[in-house]
């Protein structure tokens, strides 16, 4: 997997930054020490903070998902979600079938509010014409999406209706590419040394 190997190159970095001579204690005092260490944890922060210093999945992902609310145009508050939108499984309209890899990750609540939100109320009026078809059509749609005979409009009504629905799903793979994708140009521009402390 990809994210393993820049996440092994990121955490170099983090090793990379926290052991510079900036941070040598040598010959110093207790309460000198302490100063340089908090000094060294204050600018770590700072890098991560600033999408510099991407030395893990949850930092990756989450810069990658902000990202993508950007280039939507959805990095803003949304209205609150309903209830059926909390529950477990999939979204009408979802594509079936799993992913081949699994990421866990802990992503910030207000993020995770924000993606449900922002989908949830995008794909509103799609979500809805799809609830009236499952009831219209309540044999549905197979697993490969292949409609009953003589069904055939129906399930392209479905198809396009589906098209118009943005998962949950959507947005984090979205935003785990973009999340690759920042770190590759990080690995790409940066000098071979951290840049110095502002």
């Amino acid at each position: 997997m990809r994210i393993r190997q820049l996440l092994s190159d990121e955490k170099c970095r983090y090793r990379e930054l926290a052991d510079d001579e900036r941070w040598d204690l040598a010959g110093l005092g207790p309460r000198e020490a302490a100063a340089v260490r908090a000094t060294r944890r204050r600018e770590v922060s700072r890098a991560r903070e600033r999408g510099e210093l991407l030395d893990s999945a949850d930092r990756l992902v989450t810069l990658g998902v902000r990202r993508e609310l950007q280039a939507r145009g959805w990095d803003h508050s949304w209205p609150d979600y309903p209830e059926e939108a909390r529950g477990p499984g999939r979204w009408p309209g979802s594509p079936d079938g799993g992913f081949p890899e699994k990421l866990s990750l802990r992503l910030p609540a207000d993020l995770v509010h924000q993606v449900r939100a922002a989908c949830w109320h995008t794909s509103a009026d799609a979500l809805a014409a799809l609830l009236d078809w499952r009831d219209r059509h309540p044999r549905g749609v197979s697993r490969h999406h292949r409609a009953p005979a003589g069904h055939e409009c129906a399930l392209e009504t479905y198809r396009l209706l589906a098209a118009r629905v943005t998962t949950t799903g959507e947005i984090w793979r979205a935003g785990v590419q973009r999340g690759i994708d920042a770190c590759q140009a990080l690995r790409r521009s940066r000098p071979h040394r951290f840049p110095a402390a502002p």
